[in-house]
């Protein structure tokens, strides 16, 4: 009686242990991504999520669940803000598909591992402020 005790418990062991190898379950996977900002011309101001990141290049480490605010500025020049969303990790996908079989990794759909950002490096151009014509600048903003 105690081997189909004991082969109970190894199955259960093994099924386990197979539902978390085979799924990429997001409640292992960082709560925070490095967010990058590159502005162009290279000595303006970088802010993110509000708080001055540098000027340049600058990068910063930011909740990968979370929309991230850049600002950049440079006095003659016209200020440009952009938001960076966030979308559906890899992982989050593979919990989604784990959890059909198992449902130990839908719980990963709950953390923040289960978000990525949107683009995780940005190139802002700063256009210079036009006194003819103030409201016709625009800004170019590449995502990688």
């Amino acid at each position: 009686m105690s081997t189909s005790i004991f082969r109970r418990f190894v199955s259960g062991v093994t099924l386990i242990t197979f539902a978390f190898a085979v799924t990429g379950c997001s409640a292992f996977k960082s709560s925070t991504q490095v967010f990058t900002v590159t502005a162009d011309p290279s000595d303006a101001e970088i802010y993110i999520n509000g708080n001055r990141a540098g000027t340049g290049t600058a990068s910063q480490s930011v909740k990968r669940n979370r929309d991230v605010q850049v600002m950049v500025k440079k006095a003659g020049y016209s200020t440009v803000n952009q938001s960076i969303g966030t979308h559906m990790s890899g992982t989050a996908v593979a919990d989604i598909i784990g959890g059909v079989f198992f449902l130990v990794p839908l719980i990963g759909l709950a953390t923040p591992g289960a978000r990525d950002l949107n683009n995780s490096n940005i190139s802002i151009t700063l256009p210079a402020m036009s006194t003819a014509q103030p409201d016709a600048t625009t800004a170019q903003v590449k995502i990688y």
